[in-house]
């Protein structure tokens, strides 16, 4: 705020309310930031949880749709500095209307800060991992034909819940045979048949940092040409992870991943990027891809997750979330990455 000749912050994001101010219940709340006092602005509701999660700031209630507090808090200052990023256009029209400051749009802010992981959301984030292993060393103790991809979604969301996350970090993936080709597709009534491949991409909010890991897996028996491109893709996989260090490049990381798999004449079913960045958010800094001009920092914490999806055939991905060290990286998925044919 001193850099950017700032009077106020307003933090709307809510996995920014609970990094700043530890407060869980941040899509009903709003952080204001003063060079010399931290307020926390919530409803009836959440008065009480908020003085119990953030007894260091200023609590102040403020009704849903409200802007009355607000605008008595910023009334004598000049500047308000606001997450571009996240405010939507009507919000914005309504503290134009309503406040006296000039506003100010920053973007990514907080997230800057975010991406570097402290001991603390490091632990957590293997323990994260932790449950991610355990529910598939679990699930595949299920996996049979006859099964349907939507139950082991079911299955795994509750196993999720059993290892103690509060919630599935993002939708679970788990796709059989061609429906493979969908880097997100959602699982349906297909029921697994022998031969088939399935991919499981799934990962929990364990006290509030995600968990993201990603297995292919094959039903019965693997046939030639799923055993070469699996190979192939584990090859590209493991490369992607022996490059992550402090001071690499992510740009470059993507690239000789794609190089990799060019190799094989696979790099034209790679459809998106090598990793990103996991934490309070499923994605979130820095983007492993072609786009991307970020430099890995130690303690970053990122996924390296290359794909391949054949049309007609199905897909491949493998994926391991890892913390950035120096002259290496520390792998916190640890379940088998060799082709596992149950």
């Amino acid at each position: 705020m001193q850099e950017n000749n700032l009077d106020l912050f307003l933090i709307n994001k809510p996995e920014n309310i609970f990094y700043l101010s530890g407060f869980t219940g941040g899509s009903d709340a709003r952080l204001v930031i003063s060079p010399d006092q931290r307020y926390l602005l919530t409803d009836a509701r959440y008065l009480e949880q908020a003085g119990r999660e953030c007894p260091d700031w200023s609590l102040i209630r403020e009704d849903v749709g409200r802007l009355d507090s607000l605008a008595g808090i910023c009334d004598k200052y000049y500047s308000l500095a606001f997450e571009s990023h996240y405010l939507t256009y009507d919000q914005f029209q309504s503290l134009t209307a309503r406040l006296n400051p000039k506003l100010m749009p920053l973007e990514n802010t907080i997230e800057r800060f975010r991406v570097v992981k402290d001991k603390t959301e490091l632990n957590l984030l293997r323990a994260s991992a932790q449950v991610s292993d355990d529910v598939f060393a679990a699930i595949c103790q299920e996996i049979l034909p006859g099964i349907s991809e939507r139950h082991i979604a079911a299955r795994i969301a509750f196993l999720l819940r059993e290892g103690g996350c509060s919630q599935e970090a993002f939708s679970t993936i788990a796709l059989a045979g061609e429906n493979g080709v969908l880097p997100h597709g959602q699982p349906g009534d297909r029921l697994l048949q022998r031969g088939d491949m399935l991919t499981l991409d799934f990962g929990g909010f364990y006290r509030s940092y995600a968990g993201d890991m990603t297995r292919t897996v094959v039903v019965g028996e693997a046939s030639s040409q799923l055993r070469d491109i699996y190979r192939q893709v584990l090859e590209s996989q493991e490369l992607g992870v022996s490059l992550v260090q402090a001071g690499a490049s992510c740009r470059d990381i993507d690239s000789q991943v794609r190089n990799c798999l060019k190799k094989y004449s696979l790099d034209q079913y790679f459809q998106h990027g090598t990793g990103h960045g996991v934490g309070l958010e499923i994605h979130e800094m820095p983007r492993i891809s072609p786009l991307s001009d970020a430099i890995l920092e130690e303690n970053m914490v990122v996924t390296i997750e290359p794909g391949v999806y054949i049309p007609g055939w199905g897909g491949i991905r493998i994926e391991d979330t890892v913390i950035v060290k120096k002259g290496g990286c520390e792998i916190i998925t640890h379940s088998d990455k060799g082709l596992l044919i149950i």
